[in-house]
């Protein structure tokens, strides 16, 4: 018989405390190795010349197909473009549409991949694009309309963008509205399967320390889940200083036992002003998103 004083419970208090943080530093343990896509909007015909890409498609790099991308791409381009990447993972970012009008366009849009031969592992929703803020239902009935209108498969994950962090009239509430802290985001996030977080290279540096801290807290609170953290690092307004700013993005997350399960290299930029520096490219330019994928592909093996 155990006669149970004071040291006793200081002692089961101690190892309780003890397995509950072995548990946790489990659950958040951080990706060994991060996948990589790589993919934009600028120069997205630079995939289509194989060399650009033959090391970092060596590495196992996967192809990110924006939809503004894929839409300046003809037919045959777009076949093209999925037979060089043949038996690499694919994902594809499409827009949000909370009403079903615009729920079905994004459908008959996905269509167009599918038909094509795409089967993507995920598809990126910008959901809270323009400071948007879904309400579960919303997003569930859009992620349906991808499975029956846009023959999704039903591997494939429909994973939510958030930009919420990004638009100032949230900076005041960021200490508050921590995904960890707010039931609404997290029913979104379990129902999807994970997360994106839009926090481009250059821009995640500028801002307050809170919004780091915010988008810590989701990958985190993400992973503990046991559900997939996907992050954009895009160029923002880094230059040919992309691709020394993405690595420096990676090295931070890493640092806060924060890594995704994925990242994507890619630019957003439809009018590409004459010397544009952070286009698709070619994989031996550091700053090109291409040039970004095989860095990030490169530290992460």
């Amino acid at each position: 018989m155990i006669f149970w004083n004071k040291s006793n419970y200081r002692l089961l208090l101690t190892l309780s405390l003890a397995l509950a943080m072995t548990s946790f530093a489990a659950d958040a343990a951080p990706t060994a190795h991060p996948q990589v896509f790589v993919g934009g909007v600028a120069g997205i015909e630079d995939l289509l010349v194989e060399n650009h890409s033959a090391q970092f498609r060596a590495l196992g790099g996967g192809l990110y197909l924006h939809n503004n991308g894929w839409a300046l791409l003809k037919p045959a381009q777009q076949r093209a473009l999925l037979d060089i990447f043949k038996g690499r993972p694919v994902a594809i970012e499409l827009g949000f549409g909370g009403k079903p009008a615009a729920a079905e366009s994004w459908a008959h849009r996905l269509k167009t991949y599918i038909d094509a031969g795409c089967s993507p592992d995920f598809i990126a929703a910008n959901a809270f694009a323009h400071d948007s803020r879904p309400t579960p239902a919303e997003w569930k009935a859009y992620t349906e309309k991808l499975r029956s209108l846009g023959g999704l498969p039903a591997k494939a994950l429909v994973l939510p963008t958030f930009e919420y962090a990004n638009f100032s009239p949230n900076i005041h509430a960021l200490a508050k509205t921590k995904v960890s802290q707010m039931p609404e985001f997290q029913e979104i996030i379990r129902y999807a399967g994970g997360i994106v977080i839009d926090a481009p290279c250059g821009y995640f540096f500028k801002r307050e320390q809170g919004y780091r801290d915010w988008v810590v807290d989701a990958i985190r609170w993400t992973r503990q889940a046991g559900l997939k953290t996907v992050h954009i690092a895009s160029p923002n307004k880094t230059g040919e200083q992309f691709g020394e700013e993405a690595i420096r993005l990676a090295n931070y997350l890493k640092s806060k036992d924060a890594l995704p399960d994925v990242f994507i290299s890619e630019n957003y930029e439809g009018h590409p002003p004459r010397g544009y520096p952070n286009r698709v490219g070619n994989e031996a330019v550091p700053h090109t998103t291409l040039g970004v994928g095989l860095l990030l592909a490169k530290q992460e093996k």
